[in-house]
């Protein structure tokens, strides 16, 4: 009930539309609840015991009844008023509606376009499927990572380009059901240059809003952190940090990796392994939560991981973690002091069959396969 309470509380705090729904739907039902109990008249008897409930019999009921009234009006049309504010002057109005931008590559991960789920504030910016790229059934691996990628460098050298210059004043909205390599390609290729809203796909069935696209905007931190999640690996051929070119981040958020066979199979100097105390999918929809978190990684990055070991030419990196993560952490590490040649790979089976291959400040990329791996 306290998180419950405290997220219903987070949620208005933010004062844009999703505060105005959750305000409407909360007053009308305590309004309603009021009105309900205000009017109740009971009565039962059994083997001569008769119980009866009066609301109207009692001095304090009606005094608690009408202050419940009260508080239900108040929230319904403080929400009504949020609600034609934000759609004539905030996030509603045609002027600051996000431009969605959907990503797509599992072939099961099904779900409705940004601007489908959130028509109020998300309008589609005419990337329209370009970035649906499910691998189709008779289409090899190589070529559809050709096609994959051709379509994320397509995206970036047109369709982002186009975005950047005629709808600069509108933020992003990205959400993707995709592969991790995927995710953090869009992320990288938009980076930290404009505002960016993003959205997580809930899977979890247990969960109110299963099935449903989340802002992250929406949700308050759970008091997560990584800095209790740092150990290095040092392969058994490097006798000097010194001689550590390729170092890998194995960044362990929603379930479990092994960073030591993330050294072997990929042939890595080092790595350094990153992770959260408690991991399990789900656990990272605040976007509060997220920017720490990704400033803790940078922070390491920067100031120990790179001059730790200063010869570093390679950065590999695994993720588990949630889409929405991935994308905005990319996006962060588009950095021009980042080595100049970043390869996210995907994680299948125990093994790392494919990768895309990056570079800061660049729009191209290029996808590797590993057919022993």
């Amino acid at each position: 009930m306290k998180d419950v309470i405290l997220d219903f509380l987070y949620v208005i705090a933010q004062r844009r539309l999703s505060a105005a729904r959750k305000l409407m739907q909360v007053g009308l039902a305590v309004a309603v609840a009021a009105l309900g109990v205000g009017s109740l008249v009971f009565s039962m008897s059994y083997n001569g015991i008769v119980l009866t409930a009066d609301t109207k019999g009692s001095a304090v009921a009606p005094f608690l009844i009408n202050i419940l009234l009260v508080i239900g009006e108040l929230a319904l049309v403080s929400g009504i008023a949020l609600e034609v504010y934000q759609q004539f002057f905030g996030e509603g109005s045609s002027a600051k509606r996000a431009k969605s931008i959907d990503l797509r590559s599992l072939s099961k991960g099904s779900a409705p376009k940004l601007s489908t789920e959130f028509s109020n504030t998300i309008e589609a910016s005419g990337t329209r499927e370009s970035l649906f790229l499910q691998q189709k059934t008779d289409e090899s691996l190589e070529d559809w990572l050709d096609r994959s990628t051709q379509a994320l460098t397509n995206f970036a050298q047109t369709e982002l380009v186009e975005l950047n210059q005629h709808e600069s004043e509108h933020p992003l909205a990205i959400g993707a059901i995709a592969h991790i390599p995927h995710c953090f390609t869009l992320g990288f290729l938009v980076a930290n240059r404009r505002l960016v809203n993003y959205y997580c796909w809930d899977r979890d069935s247990k969960k109110e809003e299963k099935s449903r696209w989340v802002d992250t905007r929406d949700k308050r931190t759970r008091g997560q952190s990584t800095s209790e999640g740092i150990k290095h690996f040092l392969s058994e051929r490097i006798d000097d940090e010194k001689e550590v070119k390729r170092l890998g981040l194995s960044i362990e958020l929603s379930i479990k990796s092994d960073p030591e066979v993330f050294l072997e199979k990929t042939e890595l100097d080092a790595v350094c392994q990153i992770k959260l105390p408690k991991q399990y999918i789900g656990n990272l929809f605040s976007e509060k939560e997220q920017v720490k978190i990704i400033s803790e990684i940078r922070d390491l990055i920067n100031n120990q991981l790179l001059k730790k070991y200063s010869n570093v030419e390679e950065l590999h990196i695994t993720i588990t973690a949630q889409n929405s993560f991935i994308i905005r952490f990319a996006a962060d590490l588009n950095q021009n002091h980042i080595p100049s040649s970043i390869k996210i790979y995907h994680f299948e089976n125990n093994s790392y069959p494919w990768c895309f291959n990056l570079s800061p400040n660049c729009d191209e990329l290029s996808f590797t396969v590993f057919k022993s791996n």
